[in-house]
């Protein structure tokens, strides 16, 4: 079979990348993720996410069985009717994780905390696991839940090294603001991440942090109060 491989900071990446060299729309192109991607610390040590795309015309030409995988055929995933809270229990039952979901509305998201038995298994690797499921939720919320505020998915207890290197690189950020009254623009982040930079600033009394940008990832601007 005819197929291609794409490369992309993220999965919308890679499939943005995908779709306009196809000239195909996201939503008809048949793929399976070679790699998961890493998005490292800071830049540092991450790697792209990887996707195998199929030729449009084998896909039509061949039932969806007889195309060979290195991983078996991923059943259509359709557009949730559960809120994130109950998708996200189904995720991790059929993973065979052993957890809860509870849920809270706050500082403008919907943060979905996780406790039980399997802590330990879903923060392994530093927490990559997290922000994957995170990842998910964002891309079904898209169409299954619109009118629902970001999601934050987080696990009782576990605060991982990339939370205290943020904290200290916006520490550091925010002491260059207050000595030189320059606004400072930080990397783009996650909801997640923004968060911590939006708490980490309330520290600073005379600074506030700003959001610029649209979707998934933004940078956040921290400057001085204006008097």
């Amino acid at each position: 079979m005819d197929a291609k491989e794409f490369d992309g900071k993220d999965l919308d990446d890679a499939l943005g990348a995908a779709a306009a060299a196809l000239g195909r729309p996201e939503s008809e192109l048949d793929y399976e993720i070679l790699e998961g991607g890493r998005k490292g610390v800071f830049g540092l040590g991450a790697r792209p996410v990887r996707i195998r795309v199929a030729s449009i015309d084998a896909v039509v030409a061949a039932p969806r069985a007889a195309l060979p995988r290195s991983t078996p055929a991923r059943p259509a995933v359709s557009v949730p009717a559960s809120p994130p809270a109950s998708a996200l229990s189904q995720i991790l039952g059929k993973m065979g994780f052993e957890l809860r979901v509870e849920e809270e509305r706050k500082d403008g998201a919907l943060e979905l905390t996780l406790d039980g038995p399997d802590r330990k298994r879903l923060t392994a690797k530093d927490g990559e696991l997290l922000s994957a499921l995170e990842f998910v939720l964002h891309r079904m919320g898209r169409r299954g839940w619109p009118d629902e505020p970001p999601v934050r998915v987080v696990c009782r207890g576990f605060r991982s090294e990339r939370d205290d290197e943020l904290v200290d690189m916006v520490r550091e950020a925010a002491a260059q603001v207050a000595r030189s009254g320059l606004p400072q623009r930080l990397h783009a982040m996650n909801p997640y991440e923004r968060r911590v930079v939006h708490m980490t600033i309330r520290e600073h009394p005379g600074l506030t942090t700003v959001s610029e940008g649209d979707g998934f990832l933004k940078r956040v601007r921290v400057e001085k109060i204006a008097p």
